[in-house]
């Protein structure tokens, strides 16, 4: 039997194996969908302190907390028992709570701006999309960077608050060792810091060959008075007033004006993103059990032996 009449055999196994092998282990659905899409990473917070006061101190990657986004309007009434059921799975816990006030082509809430709907257009947005939703819906709620829920309508059988319980009670844990350290120095609009880690690739969800971080300033309104708001809350809380890149280890920032009160608090917010090692195409196939190379070598043996039979009576001058 020619080498070339095999090949195209082999190469139809291998691809009814691989598809086999993927439908096989494909696990079911949650209730949640990546945040961010193509990216293995997440999101923790390593610092919070009140913007009014000057502060110096430093916090290792073991005390970094898990960070809850939601993305929302003043005239969502939806969000209401959405923003509800969260109040009540966090209640105890211990989380930072962000919340996103929708901007763009915005004309009734007025606590977003370009740079808070810039950050979740550029992080969460592409997810939403493919997951069949607008970049910018509200409510969506985002746990640890990873896993987000979107809208107010959870799936049969279950609840909202279940629904987050479960998406809280995984341990996001980025792969960095728990002694990396982050300190730094606020003083009059003055923030200085540095940011000593180390990667552990050997905590990677999956095989990885390096880790990369980025750090962000997020200021955050506690609670904000607006009988406007036509979704009835009239106080709104953990409002996210500004986020910007933190680089070069140094910057002057000028906060924004507090829309009431004085109540700005500052977050460090950690992103990071597990790099996956270079791969061949083999490499890239699924793996394969005993059964699926005893099936190949079976199929290519049927092929073969019927390419022999139809030579056998081409050949035969009886």
């Amino acid at each position: 039997m020619e080498i070339r009449a095999i090949v195209p055999v082999f190469l139809f196994s291998l691809l009814a194996i691989a598809v086999a092998a993927n439908a096989s282990t494909a696990g079911p659905e949650n209730s949640w969908v990546d945040a961010t899409d193509d990216i293995i990473g997440g999101s923790s917070t390593l610092a919070s302190f009140a913007a009014n006061q000057t502060v110096s101190s430093s916090t290792t990657q073991d005390d970094a907390q898990t960070i809850i986004e939601v993305y929302t309007a003043t005239w969502c009434e939806t969000c209401v028992p959405a923003e509800e059921a969260l109040d009540a799975t966090i209640e105890g816990k211990t989380t930072q709570l962000v919340k996103y006030h929708r901007h763009l082509f915005e004309t009734e809430d007025p606590f977003g701006n370009n740079n808070t709907e810039g950050r979740w257009l550029s992080r969460y947005g592409p997810s939403a999309a493919q997951a069949g939703f607008s970049a910018r819906t509200p409510p969506t709620v985002v746990f640890g960077g990873e896993r987000m829920h979107i809208g107010s309508h959870p799936e049969p059988g279950t609840t909202l608050e279940e629904e987050y319980s479960r998406s809280l009670e995984i341990e996001s844990r980025p792969p960095i060792s728990g002694h990396s350290e982050f300190t730094f120095t606020w003083e009059d609009g003055t923030f200085e810091w540095s940011w000593d880690w180390e990667e552990d690739t050997t905590a990677c969800r999956s095989t990885c060959d390096q880790v990369t971080t980025d750090l962000f300033l997020m200021v955050i309104e506690d609670t904000a008075f607006f009988p406007e708001g036509s979704n009835g809350q009239e106080i709104y809380h953990r409002i996210l007033r500004d986020v910007i890149p933190m680089e070069n280890n140094s910057i002057e920032y000028s906060l924004p004006e507090a829309w009431d009160g004085d109540d700005l608090s500052i977050l460090v917010v950690l992103d990071w993103r597990e790099m996956p090692p270079s791969t061949t195409f083999f490499q890239s196939l699924p793996s394969v059990g005993l059964e699926f190379v005893v099936a190949i070598l079976a199929l290519t043996a049927m092929f073969n032996s019927k390419r022999l039979e139809k030579n056998a009576g081409f050949n035969n001058l009886r």
